[in-house]
């Protein structure tokens, strides 16, 4: 497989730095709950990426987590900005459905990042209604940063972005949809091609 040059761009969307703030950090006052939420999951991911086994059934076992852990849906409207207004209200239901699968292909593909037997929390902020929680998964002779992006959900959390390799999924996302979406005048048939193609990954 040609990783450089696929359509989908997924070494853009976990290769690249992006250029992006979201206020000001200050610590945060109670991160006990927070972090072993962020333990929890990662604790999952890693065992996961750890099986060593790519293809449909590892993909499905990380969509089924991330429909668990994360607000797929909020980033998904993020992610189309302006045009979110514009997406067919019959076909809501399936766009949704095909992020989900876009996002579980995207940690499939790259599940070696992944690997590892430890999660060591670095950092801990508060950021307007954020938890932002910085930290590496080590093992394997690796060490590889992930930071996590909280928001308060049901009197818990729910992961709302995640950034890997400097890339935070929602600002990745929203780039390559809107690319797609201002090339295409709106048409939504080319995004929805690209979801899918996600398939073949």
């Amino acid at each position: 497989m040609d990783r450089g040059n696929n359509p989908l761009t997924r070494r853009k969307i976990f290769g690249l730095a992006a250029a992006a703030v979201f206020g000001l950090a200050t610590p945060a006052l109670a991160s006990s709950a927070a972090e072993d939420y962020v333990l929890g999951i990662a604790d999952q991911v890693m065992n996961l990426a750890n099986k060593g086994k790519k293809g449909p059934a590892l993909k499905s076992q990380f969509a089924s987590l991330l429909n668990r852990y994360i607000n797929l849906k909020g980033i998904a409207d993020y992610a189309l900005g302006p045009y979110v207004k514009q997406l067919p209200a019959g076909r809501r239901g399936e766009f949704y459905d095909l992020v989900n699968n876009y996002a579980a292909a995207l940690f499939n593909y790259y599940a070696e990042d992944f690997r590892g037997n430890k999660l060591d929390i670095m950092s801990t902020t508060k950021q307007g209604k954020f938890t932002v929680i910085q930290s590496a998964i080590t093992g394997g002779g690796g060490r590889e940063q992930v930071k996590w992006r909280l928001v308060p959900s049901g009197g818990g959390f729910r992961v709302a972005d995640v950034n890997v390799k400097g890339v935070w999924l929602t600002i990745s996302m929203k780039d390559r949809f809107s690319k797609v979406l201002k090339a295409s005048k709106g048409d939504f048939e080319p995004l929805f091609a690209e979801l899918r193609a996600a398939n073949t990954w």
